[in-house]
């Protein structure tokens, strides 16, 4: 239940958009959810893939869709429109989220 809650949690912070400016090489994309759509999809594509058939073969597919997802927000992090806030909430979600990873498929 915690991934799920920290999942929802980096989701929401995405609802906050960065100015994209070309000139600040630490722009971030006003649209997030379009940024990440792709990795939004697979990760929601894996976990009922896994919920339908909880097996070795789609545990490790939903883990790595989960961490593709993680790696994608990564560079949400150095938005230089975000306030220091937002990037340290974002941060203690994708943390929490990585310690997820280790036992995503025990339960």
């Amino acid at each position: 239940m915690h991934r799920v809650l920290s999942f929802f949690i980096i989701l929401s912070l995405g609802l906050c958009s960065c100015k994209k400016d070309p000139t600040d090489p630490a722009a971030c994309s006003t649209n997030w959810a379009e940024d990440v759509q792709a990795e939004i999809a697979d990760l929601s594509n894996a976990s009922a893939a896994y919920g339908a058939n909880p097996s070795t073969e789609t545990c490790s597919a939903y883990k790595a869709a989960y961490q593709d997802y993680i790696d994608a927000l990564k560079p949400f992090l150095k938005c230089s429109a975000w306030t220091a806030t937002q990037k340290a909430d974002l941060q203690a979600a994708i943390d929490d989220a990585e310690n997820d990873l280790s036992t995503l498929c025990d339960e």
